[in-house]
């Protein structure tokens, strides 16, 4: 109690650098870093218990993830967020998950199914108890179960990079209409039947769907104050 907090290497591989970027991340967005808000290497290294190296490296990590900017003399920035940036992310993501889905229904093997399941179970329960923060977590646990079966390194990489920028999207929206995710949720149950029957446009035209219900709940969100 009382004690500075500190950021460690973890037990799962992780290093020090990419704790650094999790940790000032998750902030960034949650909104609790706002967009234009100076990032001060002295201040985060202080707060966070490490040196000023790591946190460097780790600021680093976070502009190549969209959420900051590391500008001349000014050190780095919280990104903004525009629905010119929404729309951007998106005409990238929804061709990204179309393809992940297409494969991943083309190439699932028996043993491979279960984790898709447990996909929809999880938004189930999420959506039943009308948590909308569990809800937000659980959207990404498509992505991560399609990976093994996809196993293609560099469509890996890419929904790494992506995924900060997406969830800062996504948590803005879903704080903000919650009543949106029957309809998602729907949507999301009816593209893991389809991948399950190997329906490959059937699932193109689902992911389709969620993407663009996605941006408008993106795009209503920023425009609200």
């Amino acid at each position: 109690m009382g004690g500075k907090p500190t950021v460690k290497a973890s037990s799962d591989g992780r290093n020090l650098n990419e704790a650094i970027a999790e940790t000032v991340g998750e902030r960034v967005i949650r909104g609790e870093l706002a967009p234009g808000a100076r990032l001060l290497e002295t201040q985060l290294a202080e707060s966070l218990g490490v040196s000023r190296g790591p946190v460097r490296e780790a600021l680093r990590l976070l502009e190549k993830r969209r959420l900051v900017r590391i500008l001349p003399r000014r050190g780095a920035v919280v990104t903004e967020l525009s629905a010119r940036d929404v729309d951007r992310l998106y005409d990238v993501v929804i061709p990204l998950y179309q393809l992940l889905a297409e494969k991943t229904a083309e190439h699932w093997r028996p043993e491979d199914l279960p984790p898709l399941y447990t996909v929809i179970e999880d938004l189930n329960r999420a959506a039943a108890r009308g948590d909308v923060s569990d809800y937000f977590e659980r959207n990404f646990t498509f992505a991560r179960a399609c990976a093994p079966v996809v196993d293609n390194p560099l469509l890996d990489e890419l929904f790494a990079d992506l995924e900060p920028a997406l969830r800062r999207v996504l948590y803005r929206s879903w704080t903000q209409r919650a009543a949106a995710m029957d309809q998602h949720l729907d949507w999301m149950r009816q593209l893991v039947r389809q991948v399950t029957d190997r329906d490959t446009a059937g699932a193109r035209d689902s992911i389709r769907r969620i993407g663009e219900l996605e941006r408008e709940l993106a795009r209503d969100a920023l425009a609200r104050p």
